[in-house]
């Protein structure tokens, strides 16, 4: 065989085991997604899933680190690795996807690359004693199997930005948690109070307001890392047509869970409590709607301050 088709067939198997090495780990990526908490499979692939296959294969097939002899594309495949990911976090927004899903999402791709690396803490070729402290920013990465912080940082940056875009065009649903918006809580109570009046009853009787308060943080990072979990709670709690809205003017919180007074409302509210008392050390109350939609607006303000 003449030395250029030899040199074709070999770049013609490189590619076509590239192309079933990126196959495989994006099945065994979705795989892991959806056992680990990712809701639906229909929605799970995209373009920017093969983005981050794609980029900077070096560093993905050892689980975020450098690849043992290319130190000198560390820099640039970090680069692009970094944006393919803050693209991952863009995609996953606008497709409504929350926040902690989209990054457990990311974390099951790391441990797929951690299973496939075999036992934590097995160093390897570039891992020798003393590199890991001379290594530069881009170069370190989180424990085997779990995503480096620089990576968990672009996708929540990039699944923000987007997020934020989408509530400037008029959104009803706070990005962070993904719980409604205090004008949509202020809507669907005038919609109570209406359908009330056409049947005679009284949302005072019907309907129970659930108020979530979240500490007072200095760091806002763990202010935002409430208000997913207390979202999440809320939502395992009450997965059916209730309104549950993130209410704060300046931040995230309270939640306030706008839910019927049905039988089975209190087992319901004790199960929530003793969750975000025991995991978040914050206090729930639930009280009664007042008579009029206007005191009831006015309630839900002062909530909010």
């Amino acid at each position: 065989m003449e030395p250029d088709r030899e040199d074709r067939s070999a770049a013609s198997a490189g590619l076509r085991d590239t192309g079933l090495r990126d196959a495989g780990l994006r099945d065994a990526w979705r795989l892991r997604s959806l056992a680990t908490g990712w809701l639906t499979d229909d929605d799970w692939h995209s373009t920017a899933v093969d983005a981050v296959l794609a980029a900077a294969p070096g560093q993905l097939s050892h689980g975020g680190r450098p690849s043992p002899g290319d130190a000198g594309l560390t820099a640039v495949e970090d680069e692009i690795l970094t944006a393919a990911c803050a693209g991952l976090g863009r995609s996953r927004a606008k497709a409504g996807i929350g926040i902690g899903e989209t990054i457990d999402d990311l974390a099951a791709l790391f441990a797929v690359l951690g299973d496939r690396a075999g036992p934590a803490g097995q160093a390897g070729p570039a891992e020798r004693p003393g590199q890991a402290e001379r290594a530069g920013p881009a170069e370190r990465a989180g424990p085997a199997g779990e995503p480096p912080l620089r990576l968990v940082c672009a996708i929540a940056e990039g699944w923000a930005e987007e997020s934020l875009a989408q509530l400037v065009q008029g959104g009803c649903e706070d990005p962070l948690s993904g719980l409604a918006t205090l004008p949509y809580l202020r809507t669907r109570l005038a919609e109570v109070y209406r359908e009330a009046e056409q049947g005679g009853t009284s949302p005072a009787d019907t309907h129970r307001l659930l108020v979530v308060r979240l500490p007072r943080r200095p760091d806002p990072w763990r202010r935002m890392a409430l208000a997913i979990g207390v979202g999440h709670d809320l939502r395992a709690a009450f997965p059916g047509g209730e309104t549950l809205s993130m209410a704060g003017r300046a931040g995230p919180g309270p939640a306030i869970a706008l839910v019927p007074a049905r039988r089975d409302l209190p087992l319901r509210y004790a199960r929530l409590r003793r969750s975000v008392q025991a995991t978040f050390g914050t206090q729930i109350r639930m009280t009664p709607l007042p008579r009029l939609l206007a005191e009831a607006l006015r309630l839900v303000d002062e909530l909010a301050c």
